[in-house]
């Protein structure tokens, strides 16, 4: 399988980067042309997940890319410019202008490769006036500087690795070279971006298993479940499991009367966690709706034996810690506690303090309730009914009837009429808030 690579660069080093590119089976490259660095931000908007890793022409589009949060130093490399390509670049001065040039300037590079060079090849009869000028966005300071060392006779010759620097150089009939990197180099960083690539893609295959623990609301382990009541809450929660199974491409497998796991790929995985909404605020939210306490813990590894060892270790190490609600172990056996990170519960600042006290005493989960209050006030709403929180939590009637038979044995929450359907059944009971 090839692996897909972008490139990004002023067109003479794209020539070169796809020549290279041309002659490794391993890589498909797909070419990006650029003229002023504020194109690379719809480039990298549009394309930035279309192709595995990225190549840079050169430091500048690199730099303003990495530090502008357009991508990251691990998705993208560029080649450097090292003794090769200033070597062969004097070379070319010196067959086109002769062997008596001597002075010249030079910008991009570093002084210590300069000295190195010099050591290496003997050059000590070449002179070189450096450019201070340093960052990406910086093409009117560098031509300022070429301009002023050939103007003032220290330099006979300008090199650049910037194509705009050296076009603007040659316009003003100044001379100039400009400096792109050899194509080992590019051989080099094109190596190491495809075993970059496969390290990623091998990485997303490892297993996950997501294993789930599921709880009664007074912290028992649902084990039996004694009444249709339950029968249909355990029945609802396998459904809405199914669902995030084949989300993620995996399978659902019940593990007792209480567990689940689904098993997956780590990259399925890290899919459903960018979700919207996010996938654990999801799960949240159907455990509340179902009144279950919980425990989530996700075990990768690189086989299925090795992911189930994660996955009761981090088992093992929930059913210790108070609070801890979702735990990660990976492939090394590290251990991450993402209750904080990951699930925090709707706010309850803004409930009455009567209904805090209430829900506390009674070991209620605020989450429903704050939700509840904070719907029916920004909505301006004196009354409620199982359709009003169906609606507001995105469930069924008949678990929002049950929720709201909860809340009236609270007594947050009173019985002010009931409401003929106009069809065979109950009546729809009709709800205020007790404040």
């Amino acid at each position: 399988m090839k692996v897909r690579i972008g490139a990004i660069g002023a067109p003479d080093s794209l020539r070169k980067i796809e020549a290279v590119a041309d002659e490794d089976p391993r890589i498909e490259l797909v070419v990006f042309e650029y003229e002023e660095l504020p194109e690379l931000d719809e480039i990298l908007n549009v394309h930035r997940h279309s192709v595995s890793q990225w190549i840079f022409s050169g430091s500048s589009p690199y730099l303003y890319c990495v530090e502008n949060g357009l991508i990251t130093s691990r998705e993208a490399m560029y080649p450097p410019v090292h003794g090769m390509a200033l070597l062969g670049t004097c070379l070319r001065v010196m067959q086109e202008l002769g062997s008596d040039v001597k002075r010249m300037s030079l910008d991009k590079v570093d002084e210590e490769l300069v000295q190195e060079m010099f050591s290496e090849y003997a050059l000590d009869r070449l002179q070189f006036e450096l450019c201070p000028v340093s960052g990406y966005d910086c093409n009117d300071e560098l031509i300022a500087f070429h301009s002023e060392c050939f103007e003032s006779g220290k330099t006979e010759v300008a090199l650049t690795c910037h194509l705009g620097v050296y076009e603007e150089l040659q316009n003003r009939g100044i001379p100039s070279f400009r400096i792109i990197p050899p194509k080992l180099a590019i051989r080099t960083v094109f190596n190491l971006l495809v075993s970059r690539a496969r390290n990623h893609l091998y990485g997303k295959m490892k297993m996950a298993i997501l294993g789930l623990a599921v709880q009664t609301g007074d912290g028992r382990t649902c084990r039996i479940a004694h009444s249709f009541a339950d029968q249909e809450r355990l029945l609802e929660l396998k459904t809405e499991l199914l669902e995030i199974a084949k989300q993620v491409n995996g399978s659902l497998v019940e593990r007792g009367a209480s567990g689940f796991f689904i098993y997956t790929t780590q990259g399925d995985y890290e899919l459903m966690e960018s979700s919207d909404p996010p996938f654990y605020r999801y799960l949240d939210e159907i455990m509340s709706r179902l009144s279950f306490e919980y425990q989530l813990v996700i075990g990768v590894g690189y086989t299925v034996y090795d992911a189930e060892q994660n996955v009761q270790l981090a088992f093992d190490h929930a059913s210790g810690a108070a609070g801890t609600r979702i735990i990660a172990v990976d492939e090394e056996k590290n251990l991450f506690d993402l209750t904080p990170e990951r699930l925090t519960d709707f706010p309850d600042g803004h409930l009455p303090e009567s209904w805090k006290e209430t829900l506390s005493r009674h070991q209620y989960k605020p989450n429903i309730p704050a939700k509840l209050y904070h719907y029916m006030q920004i909505k301006g709403l004196n009354e409620l009914t199982s359709e009003t929180l169906a609606l507001i939590l995105k469930n069924t009637e008949r678990n929002s009837r049950r929720i709201l038979n909860e809340l009236e044995q609270l007594k947050l929450i009173e019985v002010i009429r009931e409401e003929s359907l106009g069809r065979p059944g109950r009546p729809r009971k009709v709800y205020r808030l007790v404040t």
